[in-house]
Formats: structure tokens, C-alpha cells, sequence
């Protein structure tokens, strides 16, 4: 099962937001694409994240432990990345 990064930053952006579209505003994507990308993890993982119903949109139960997993993980790849932020890379 794969799930991506840009997934859970979907993910979370969406739980801090309360909405689909200004969480794509956070992360620069399409509404669209935040809730694609969002879906396909949903079905990856046999669980409604969110609870649709109403504004704003709620995370489920399962939802909220995904959210606590997904915030540690982007907190661990952004501490991974961060001594490196200021190196200039490889090809520049």
C-alpha cells in the first residue's frame, strides 16, 4: 500500500481547514486533486477519514488517529530535511 506524503499534508490541511477547498489553498493544489488524493487514501486504507456531512467537514474516529500519525510523520521528514535546507543541492 503506498500513501504519500502529499497525501497526509492533504490530510491534515484539510482536518486544520474544515474544508476541501481551503485546505488546496493551503497547499497550493486543485480542490479536485485534495480530495482525489484524499479519496484514494480513504480506499487504500478501508476508512472514511472525514465525515462529509455538513460544514465544517469533521474528521471520523478513525480519522483522528490517522491525523496524529500523519502530523508525526511530517514532523519527523521535516526534521530529516532540515540540516540539509540550507545546502545548496547537488545539481545547482
Amino acid at each position: 500500500m503506498l500513501v504519500t506524503l502529499r497525501q497526509l499534508q492533504y490530510v491534515i490541511a484539510v482536518a486544520e481547514t474544515g474544508s476541501f477547498s481551503k485546505a488546496a489553498d493551503l497547499v497550493a493544489a486543485e480542490q479536485s486533486t485534495v480530495s482525489q488524493q484524499i479519496r484514494v487514501l480513504e480506499d487504500r486504507l478501508g476508512v472514511d477519514i472525514f465525515d462529509r456531512k455538513g460544514l465544517p467537514i469533521k474528521l471520523t474516529h478513525e480519522g483522528e488517529q490517522i491525523i496524529v500519525q500523519a502530523k508525526e510523520i511530517i514532523s519527523r521528514v521535516e526534521t530529516m530535511l532540515k540540516p540539509f535546507k540550507s545546502k545548496p543541492n547537488r545539481f545547482g
